[in-house]
């Protein structure tokens, strides 16, 4: 039994490669798609634990799908962490002015990857 499910969003297909085996090696059942537009629908179908936001994508930035996940109840419910390349800096500053949880810098390091989305998992059923 997976320990939860997690929605992955980042139109870099390696990018959703490397996050899918290291969280589902972990024991999270990983659900990805490259197309922030499919996420209102994915996440109502799939009712994730945990949602991970790329930001820079070219169709449609992580920003401005922050923006219309208030559009949706059930989307409110879920924890959405940011999975950037972007500054410390930039991404505080989006937490603190969007409805994300936290963020998460893109690193080489899998196990800090890792932790990071497991310490997000457990904050969110702590406050559930």
């Amino acid at each position: 039994m997976p320990k939860g499910k997690i929605v992955v969003i980042d139109d870099d297909a390696k990018a959703l490669s490397i996050a899918r085996r290291l969280l589902e090696a972990a024991g999270y059942e990983v659900i990805t798609t490259e197309s922030p537009l499919r996420m209102p629908q994915l996440v109502q179908r799939e009712k994730p634990n945990l949602i991970l936001l790329d930001l820079e994508m070219p169709a449609l930035s992580g920003e401005h799908v922050l923006d219309f996940t208030t559009l949706f109840d059930f989307l409110r419910e879920i924890p959405i962490v940011l999975h950037s390349a972007k500054s410390e800096e930039e991404l505080k500053s989006l937490v603190d002015r969007s409805p994300a949880v936290g963020y998460i810098r893109k690193t080489n390091n899998g196990l800090a990857f890792v932790s990071q989305v497991e310490r997000f998992i457990a904050e969110s059923q702590r406050s559930v």
